[in-house]
């Protein structure tokens, strides 16, 4: 007796409706992945900027005063003039080789060190977050370009001023200046890199001399504005996260408080915390937070 056997097999369309669906659950978990990463990279962010606040709290346990913004050339070190804090706190953030291969540099420029040195990524100063982790700054375009530069205040980033935050040209603070509280005062807060290599001023970029205002950030404007950084020279001028303004000469610089995490950015606070600030929060309470002596009064932040 012949028996037909029929074969089992998807039709044409069932096939295009198993594709859909599949392609709608994934459309569906992509971002909850996306999130989860996020999550994962903002919390390794915030660790990067709590273990920066251990540094800086064991560099004054250690010398008596937080280390200076920058040093400006009306100072004579001999060596290594327009260094600023980073290559104060190496010792500190377990970077004690690159610490002393630097102090056995003799360049009288701190732009001017070698590139062996200069170059060396420090990873735990970089935001994973990051788009351009490969950018680096600096005069000759070789130096390393990190993501967490210091406060200076909430005015304009003036070379010649001492100004209202911690961080200065010169500065010296300890804990008896922050008269307005630890837990109120910024210390820390995250940048981002512009693509490319070079300029001057340019947040992040220690080795191309603090006195263009790579070393910290202003609170003049919020978190993540739209108004342009103000620098020596920029990289790009129409970078979309971070525009630029070059301004030659010009003694009236800004870097602002930027960073790829949706919806606000990292700071490390005067007593050691970390705290994540929307971009949202009220302009005063920001610029109040980054003066060390103001008298402000802080509501929620």
């Amino acid at each position: 007796m012949n028996l037909s056997i029929r074969r089992q097999a998807f039709t044409l369309v069932e096939l295009l409706v198993v594709i859909a669906i599949i392609g709608v659950l994934i459309a569906l978990l992509l971002p909850a992945v996306q999130q989860a990463r996020e999550a994962a990279r903002r919390m390794s962010c915030s660790n990067n900027v709590k273990q920066l606040g251990l540094a800086m709290h064991n560099y004054h346990d250690t010398h008596g005063s937080f280390p200076f913004g920058y040093i400006g050339d009306d100072v004579d070190m001999g060596v290594h003039r327009r260094i600023c804090w980073m290559q104060s706190i190496l010792p500190f953030i377990e970077q004690n080789n690159l610490a002393d291969l630097l102090k056995a540099d003799t360049q009288p420029y701190i732009m001017h060190v070698p590139a062996t040195i200069q170059g060396v990524v420090i990873d735990e100063m970089l935001c994973p977050s990051e788009a351009n982790a490969t950018a680096t700054g600096g005069n000759s375009g070789t130096g390393f370009q990190g993501n967490y530069v210091v406060c200076t205040g909430n005015a304009l980033m003036h070379r010649s001023n001492k100004l209202n935050g911690l961080f200065y040209r010169n500065s010296a603070s300890s804990f008896r200046d922050i008269v307005d509280g630890t837990s109120n005062t910024l210390m820390y807060g995250e940048t981002i890199k512009r693509p490319g290599s070079g300029a001057w001023g340019e947040s992040g970029g220690y080795w191309g001399g603090g006195a263009w205002g790579a070393y910290g950030f202003t609170t003049l404007e919020s978190p993540n504005t739209t108004v342009a950084d103000r620098n020596y020279s920029c990289k790009t001028t129409t970078f979309k996260k971070a525009p630029c303004t070059a301004t030659g000469t010009s003694d009236e610089l800004q870097n602002f408080s930027r960073s790829y995490h949706p919806g606000g950015v990292m700071v490390g606070l005067g007593d050691g915390s970390t705290r994540f600030i929307a971009d949202t929060i009220n302009l005063t309470t920001w610029q109040s937070l980054s003066t060390r002596a103001g008298g402000e009064v802080l509501g929620e932040f």
